[in-house]
C-alpha cells in the first residue's frame, strides 16, 4: 500500500473514531432513562410489541395501538420496538443503546458521504456537528423516535450509493431494486421516507458532474426514480388500507385546526424562524410546542415578514453557491426537502413544530455548514481562527445534548422540565397538573390545571382534570361548572359525566343528575355505557322520589378513567 494511501486510512480511522466518541459523549447520559412521552403508550403498555409470536400484525394494524383510533403506519418501527423489548426484557436501556447506535450511524454515512464531496477537515465538522447537535436530543432519548434516526441513516447511505453508482458511466443494473427497497424500508419507518425522490434528484443535478446532454442524464436517473415512486404508492395504498381509508392517518395540530390553506402558510411561516434558530443555534429547546407557544395566524405580522427573508435569504444563498459551493446548495435543498412533510401548507399533519422532526433536515443543514466552512478556509488568511470556533461550537454542543437527555429520566421529570421550558404551552402545563395531582398537591394542580385551561381553552382535558380535583376537595359546586365545560367540548367524554353525576347526586339535584344520565345513554359509545347510565337514571329517579336530602347518595366514579 503506497504511503499516501495509508496516511489517508490512518486519518479516516481516526477521524471516525473521534466522531464515535463525540457522539457517544453527546448521549451516553441518557442509557439509564425510563419511559417517557409517548414512549409509554407506544411502547411500555403496547402488548403488541412486547412479543414477536404474530410478527405479521405490525404489517396490518396501525402504529398507535388500541384503544387509541387507527392512527400512523410504520410497520417496520413496531418491529423494531418488538425486537428490542423481547432482546432486553423490556428494559428500556435497550431501546437507549439502539438508538445511540443509529445516532452513530447516521453521524458517519453523514461523514463518509461529506468526505466524498469535501475535504477532510470540513467533513470532519460536518460529521461533529451533527453528531453533538443538542436539537437531535429529542430523537435520540425517547424510544419512539427510532424512526427519525433510521430514516436519516437511510438517506445518508442512498446518497452515498447514488454518487458511487453515477461515477461510472452507467447506472448499475442491480441499482432500481435497491433504492426500491430502500425506499420501501425508510416508508416503514416512517412517512418521511418519500423525500427520499427528492434527495436524490437534487444530488443527480447539483452534486453529479457530467457533461452529457439532459435527456442523456434523465434516461440515466428514469429506472432509479420509477422504482422509488412505485414504492411510495405502493406503500401509500397499504398504507390506506391499513388505515380504513384514512389519507392523513393522524390528527391535525392544534395550531392549524380550521385552517385554509393560505391560513396554515401564514400560521408555519411564523414558525420559520425557529426552524432557523432549532437548526443553527438551538440554545432554547423545548418538550412541546402546542399553543400557546405557537399560535394560529390569520394575517400578516413580524414573524411571517421575517420568516419570508429567512427563506428568501436561503434561496439566495443556494441559487449562489449552485456552482462556486454546490455542496452547501445541495445541504440547503435537502433541508428543504427534509421539512416538507411538517411544513403543513399543502397537507396538514399533527405538529406544527416538533424537535425531532428536524433530525433530517439538520443533515442537510450539516453539510451546506461543512461546504460554507470549506469555502471559508479558502478564503480565510487565519483558517485556525475559524477552527478554534469550530471547536468551541462542538464543546458547547457536546455539553448541551449530554446535560438535555438527562431530562428523559422519566415521564414526571420531563414534563416538569416542559412546563419550564415552554410555559406557554397548554398540553405542557396540563401533564404538569396531572404529576402535580398524582403527588396530592391539589392546591398546585390546580393552578396548572387553570393555566392550560387560558393557554387554550378548546382542550378538554384540562377542564376536567380540574373538575376531579374540585371534587375530590369536596367541591361539588364548582366541580359541576368544570364537568359541563368538559362536555361541551367533548360530548362523549364518559368519565367527566360520570362525574358530574356524581357531584350532582351528592347535592340532591336529582333531577339534573337525571337528564345528564339521558344524555349519557343518548351519546353513550358502547353497550355497558348505556346500561351504567340507565342505572345512574334509575337512581336519580328513585332519590328525588324519597327527597333523599344532600350527602345522602354517594357514587363512587372512577375520575381516573381518565385523563387524556
Amino acid at each position: 500500500m503506497p504511503p499516501s494511501s495509508l496516511g489517508s486510512l490512518r486519518s479516516g480511522s481516526l477521524a471516525t473514531i473521534s466522531l464515535l466518541a463525540l457522539g457517544l459523549a453527546s448521549s451516553i447520559s441518557g442509557l439509564k432513562n425510563g419511559w417517557a412521552q409517548d414512549d409509554r403508550p407506544i411502547i411500555e403498555r403496547n402488548e403488541a410489541v412486547h412479543t414477536l409470536g404474530r410478527p405479521g400484525s405490525f404489517f396490518t394494524e396501525s402504529y398507535w395501538p388500541k384503544p387509541y383510533p387507527p392512527a400512523l403506519y410504520r410497520p417496520a418501527a413496531s418491529l423494531g420496538y418488538a425486537l428490542q423489548w423481547v432482546a432486553g426484557g423490556g428494559a428500556p436501556w435497550v431501546f437507549r443503546v439502539g438508538s445511540i447506535v443509529l445516532l452513530l450511524g447516521g453521524g458517519i454515512a453523514l461523514f463518509r458521504l461529506a468526505a466524498r464531496l469535501l475535504p477532510w477537515p470540513a467533513a470532519w465538522l460536518a460529521g461533529a456537528l451533527f453528531m453533538v447537535h443538542p436539537v437531535h436530543v429529542e430523537a435520540v432519548a425517547a424510544a419512539i423516535n427510532q424512526s427519525e434516526l433510521a430514516v436519516g441513516l437511510l438517506a445518508a447511505v442512498a446518497v452515498s450509493w447514488y454518487l458511487a453508482s453515477r461515477s461510472g458511466r452507467a447506472v448499475h443494473r442491480y441499482l432500481p431494486a435497491k433504492f426500491f427497497g430502500l425506499t420501501v424500508v425508510a416508508l416503514s419507518f416512517k412517512e418521511t421516507g418519500a423525500v427520499l425522490i427528492g434527495i436524490i434528484l437534487a444530488a443527480e443535478f447539483l452534486l453529479v458532474r457530467d457533461d452529457a446532454p439532459l435527456r442523456n442524464r434523465i434516461a440515466r436517473l428514469r429506472p432509479v426514480m420509477l422504482v422509488m415512486v412505485l414504492g411510495v404508492v405502493g406503500f401509500a395504498a397499504i398504507r390506506s388500507v391499513v388505515l380504513g381509508g384514512d389519507v392523513l392517518g393522524t390528527f391535525v395540530a392544534e395550531a392549524l385546526e380550521g385552517q385554509s390553506m393560505g391560513q396554515r402558510a401564514l400560521t408555519m411561516l411564523g414558525v420559520v424562524p425557529e426552524w432557523f434558530r432549532l437548526l443553527l443555534w438551538p440554545a432554547h429547546l423545548r418538550g412541546d410546542y402546542s399553543p400557546a407557544e405557537i399560535l394560529p395566524a390569520s394575517q400578516w405580522g413580524e414573524a411571517q415578514t421575517l420568516g419570508v427573508l429567512l427563506l428568501v435569504a436561503a434561496a439566495a444563498l443556494a441559487i449562489g453557491t449552485w456552482r462556486r459551493a454546490p455542496v452547501v446548495a445541495f445541504g440547503l435543498g435537502w433541508t428543504a426537502l427534509g421539512l416538507f412533510p411538517v411544513s403543513n401548507v399543502l397537507v396538514p399533519t399533527g405538529v406544527t413544530l416538533a424537535e425531532r422532526t428536524l433530525y433530517l433536515p439538520s443533515m442537510g443543514m450539516m453539510l451546506a455548514v461543512g461546504g460554507a466552512a470549506a469555502l471559508a478556509v479558502e478564503r480565510l488568511r487565519h483558517p485556525r481562527v475559524l477552527a478554534a470556533a469550530a471547536g468551541l461550537v462542538v464543546i458547547l454542543g457536546v455539553s448541551r445534548s449530554a446535560s438535555r437527555q438527562l431530562v428523559w429520566r422519566d415521564n414526571d421529570t420531563f414534563w416538569r422540565q416542559a412546563a419550564i421550558d415552554a410555559p406557554r404551552s397548554y398540553r405542557a402545563r396540563h401533564a404538569y397538573a396531572q404529576i402535580l395531582s398524582a403527588a396530592g398537591r391539589q392546591e398546585a394542580a390546580n393552578r396548572e390545571f387553570l393555566a392550560a385551561i387560558a393557554l387554550y381553552p378548546k382542550a378538554w382535558g384540562a377542564y376536567f382534570g380540574h373538575a376531579n380535583e374540585l371534587r375530590r376537595a369536596g367541591a361539588c359546586e364548582d366541580a359541576v361548572i368544570f364537568y359541563q365545560r368538559t362536555l361541551l367540548v367533548e360530548p362523549t367524554a364518559a368519565a367527566a359525566r360520570n362525574g358530574m353525576i356524581a357531584c350532582l347526586m351528592h347535592l340532591a339535584r336529582y333531577r339534573e343528575a337525571g337528564t345528564a344520565a339521558r344524555e349519557g345513554i343518548r351519546v353513550a359509545t358502547s353497550f355497558g355505557q348505556g346500561k351504567l347510565y340507565g342505572r345512574f337514571l334509575a337512581i336519580a329517579d328513585s332519590a328525588e322520589s324519597a327527597k333523599a336530602p344532600a350527602g345522602s347518595i354517594k357514587l363512587t366514579v372512577r375520575a381516573a378513567d381518565t385523563l387524556p
